[in-house]
């Protein structure tokens, strides 16, 4: 680095850099100040009031932008985890992200955070979510697949109805799988998976979040706070009629996913599951209908959600490095960060 650069800088970030499914993981590996907090919330409360600043510079641009999650490693208060970590992305905190899951495992078992063991290493991550399990392949020194048991998934409420104005009366569904997500048919929009523009399919999902979170109040049935929809998880055709591969695209709040969408594909599973239309062990593979990447998916085992019927849903794929960064700040820099929507 520049001598005069050095005498400027505000601060210096190391990140790894990796896609799972075209997704982007930012893996902080130093220059992130120590967050306090005696519990995971804690240090979510304690990041979004002190270090949101660094949240915005690594995810907005002219660094960032909303196609990547970041993942900051803190300390583990869960007795059962081995490490336990915060996911950052353009429009905050995200309590889930399955393809960052997907990078943190291969980039876990490569850097030594955890024990390796052949053929697969295990690793329990806490997340604001809840306790997640990854399964990563380890084999001659090198980590691959990962597949990751994420927390319980379940259905909200079913065969849902709404009328909007320009489509009409649309029918959806509402289920969780780590976040709160929309499943509707995209032909009732006019739309085609492949052939309409990403920017139309994000335009039309982001009516059709504000027209639900007008009229349907929810809270999550854990501890009854109140819940918003994150996203919007577009398929192709009736949902009892769907093949075992499943094109799709996700819309995550402003983000286009360009993966498969790791906790909306596990929602849907809950979903699929919860009408009959598949089994535990039953392998499902979905496939982003812009990137053509793949994760492939099954249900694990039946559980409850205190009263409320709930799958272990697991979701395989592969992450990649793409590189390694060094981010710094020159502490004249009138743009820090800056988000366009």
């Amino acid at each position: 680095m520049m001598n005069y650069l050095r005498t400027n800088m505000s601060l210096v970030i190391k990140t790894i850099e990796m896609h799972a499914g075209g997704g982007g993981v930012r893996i902080v590996q130093s220059g992130y100040p120590k967050i306090i907090g005696d519990t995971l919330h804690d240090k979510l409360q304690y990041a979004q009031k002190n270090l949101d600043h660094l949240r915005k510079m690594l995810t907005h641009e002219p660094r960032g932008s909303n196609r990547l999650h970041g993942i900051v490693q803190v300390e583990h208060d869960n007795p059962e985890a081995d490490m336990a970590i915060l996911f950052l992305y353009t429009e905050g905190y995200s309590n889930f992200c399955g393809h960052a899951t997907i990078g943190l495992g291969r980039y876990a078992v490569d850097h030594g955070i955890v024990r390796r063991v052949s053929p697969e290493t295990a690793i329990k991550i806490q997340c604001p979510t809840g306790l997640v399990t990854a399964h990563v392949e380890y084999e001659n020194g090198r980590a691959g697949a990962v597949r990751f048991e994420c927390v319980p998934a379940f259905v909200y409420a079913t065969d849902l109805m709404i009328n909007m104005v320009d489509y009409g009366d649309i029918k959806y569904d509402i289920s969780v799988g780590g976040s709160f997500y929309i499943y509707t048919n995209i032909k009732q929009f006019g739309l085609d998976l492949v052939t309409s523009s990403a920017a139309d399919i994000k335009a039309t999902a982001h009516k059709m979040m504000k027209a639900v979170g007008d009229t349907i109040t929810m809270t999550h049935p854990v501890d009854d706070q109140p819940a918003v929809i994150g996203g919007v998880y577009f398929f192709s055709g009736p949902l009892a009629s769907l093949p075992d591969t499943i094109n799709e695209i996700c819309i995550f709040f402003e983000t286009v996913c360009r993966s498969p969408c790791g906790s909306g594909s596990c929602g849907l599973l809950a979903l699929l599951h919860h009408k009959g239309l598949i089994k535990e062990g039953d392998v499902r593979r979905f496939v982003n209908s812009k990137t053509q990447s793949v994760f492939s998916g099954r249900v694990v085992k039946q559980v409850k959600v205190k009263d409320t019927p709930a799958v272990i849903p697991e979701i395989s794929g592969k992450a990649y490095y793409t590189g390694e960064c060094t981010f710094f700040c020159e502490q004249d820099d009138p743009q820090p960060s800056f988000l366009i929507k």
